[in-house]
């Protein structure tokens, strides 16, 4: 029925308005910042990314008082495996979406997974033995883990 989708979307839009609202409610310029933080974005449904751009797009939740310190109240961070991104069309279009916003301002930051210098200067420092005679687990484990430190700590806990 078109009156339900109407009552949906209109719910809907209440809802990231009234969200809105409540951050700029918590968060005062130079007093209490807030910073907004959603993990494995990747993962997200259809919902969540809905009222990802809700915050990020719209403005009517940042303060009025001036543009600098309206800009400084609110940080939005978000974290997403690169490797899964084109898994996400819906991530990838919203992520597009942000970059082409001109009142968006983005910084990527790319991790990478650790070297086995650092996998074996790791293992060294969980086991309390030298370098040298962790060094043949530590290639087995940065094998096992392609360099990712918290695959490489799961790695270990099964060893155990």
């Amino acid at each position: 029925d078109g009156n339900d989708c109407f009552n949906a979307i209109t719910f809907r839009n209440r809802l990231h308005y009234l969200f809105r609202r409540l951050l700029r409610a918590i968060s005062i310029p130079g007093h209490r910042p807030l910073v907004f933080f959603m993990d494995d974005l990747q993962w997200a449904d259809r919902a969540s990314l809905s009222l990802l751009s809700s915050l990020v797009l719209e403005s009517d939740h940042l303060n009025d008082d001036d543009e600098e310190g309206a800009h400084q109240s609110q940080l939005i961070v978000c974290s997403y495996r690169s490797n899964e991104l084109d898994r996400s069309t819906e991530l990838k279009t919203c992520l597009d979406t942000f970059e082409a916003a001109p009142s968006v301002r983005i910084t990527n930051i790319n991790l990478e997974g650790i070297d086995k210098s650092s996998t074996n200067k790791m293992i060294s420092d969980t086991l309390k033995l030298p370098l040298r005679l962790t060094r043949s687990l530590a290639n087995a484990v940065h094998t096992k883990s392609a360099g990712n430190p918290l695959f490489a700590k799961m790695f270990m806990v099964l060893l155990a």
